[in-house]
């Protein structure tokens, strides 16, 4: 009996500017999911503080102003972004697709609750950097 020997692809190996990106998209999907959860959980006790405390924060104020199902939809958007990353890290394709397409839907979900918010450009630029330094790594991808 010939015994053949077995012959695996190799195992692709991540990029280590890949491994930094998807740890920084990891720490800011994480907090953002995290944040806007704790603020849908505890709308109505953080509504009433804001309002009484008067403070200067008028961002604060424009956000809360959205309603409680904006920060629902925010931790949802941030944590399908983890998934995201997550299949990234283990060089999966569909994974760039589902970052690229929650990291969108979050830059323009305030423009969809708040009326007269204004378009964020720096946020834009930081979105459109990492999906660009992500594609670069596409082709790599499984």
């Amino acid at each position: 009996m010939t015994e053949y020997p077995q012959t695996s692809a190799p195992t692709p190996v991540r990029p280590q500017l890949l491994t930094i990106l998807c740890i920084l998209s990891y720490i800011g999907g994480t907090m953002g999911s995290f944040s806007f959860f704790m603020v849908f959980t505890a709308y109505h006790q953080l509504q009433p503080m804001i309002e009484e405390m008067g403070f200067n924060m008028p961002a604060m104020e424009l956000y809360f102003s959205a309603g409680r199902n904006f920060f629902l939809a925010g931790a949802v958007f941030y944590f399908l972004s983890l998934i995201g990353v997550g299949m990234m890290w283990r060089l999966r394709k569909a994974g760039f697709h589902i970052y690229s397409a929650s990291q969108v839907m979050i830059l323009v979900m305030p423009l969809f609750y708040i009326h007269g918010f204004p378009f964020p450009f720096l946020d834009g630029i930081i979105t459109a950097l990492f999906i660009f330094l992500y594609y670069r790594f596409y082709p790599s991808f499984v």
